[in-house]
């Protein structure tokens, strides 16, 4: 199934449950085998706690994180306005032990990560090649 899907969220680590929940379930709408629902699970659960631990949201600001798959990949956005932060770019050196490894873990299981601050938001670009 090709497709395109989004949720939006509260900036609060009560909602990361949603988000993996999203994420597993549009996984499995778009015909991937666990192991493979399993890295993206975990890539996006690590980017949206660092935005959530480190972006200075907020409880009114939001984020976005939409999903498509496109023949052999999937594409994951995540949008927030909390101060703009490039994980892509990170020194390690200024990352707590923390920080450092969710930053590893979104590396490790996506094949491409990319970022860019437009329009007053941090947009943070995975793609998992399937």
């Amino acid at each position: 199934m090709n497709g395109h899907v989004g949720l939006e969220v509260r900036g609060n680590i009560e909602n990361l449950s949603r988000v993996s929940n999203f994420i597993g379930n549009s996984m499995l709408k778009f015909g991937l085998n666990d192991y493979e629902q399993f890295q993206i699970q975990i890539a996006v659960d690590e980017a949206i706690t660092n935005i959530i631990k480190h972006g200075n949201l907020g409880e009114k600001n939001k984020i976005q994180v939409k999903c498509q798959k496109r023949e052999n990949e999937i594409k994951i956005v995540i949008e927030d306005k909390g101060k703009p932060f490039d994980p892509t770019k990170a020194e390690q050196k200024s990352l707590s032990n923390s920080e450092k490894m969710r930053v590893y873990f979104t590396k490790k299981n996506m094949n491409e990560s990319r970022y860019e601050f437009k329009d007053g938001k941090n947009v943070l670009t995975l793609i998992k090649r399937i």
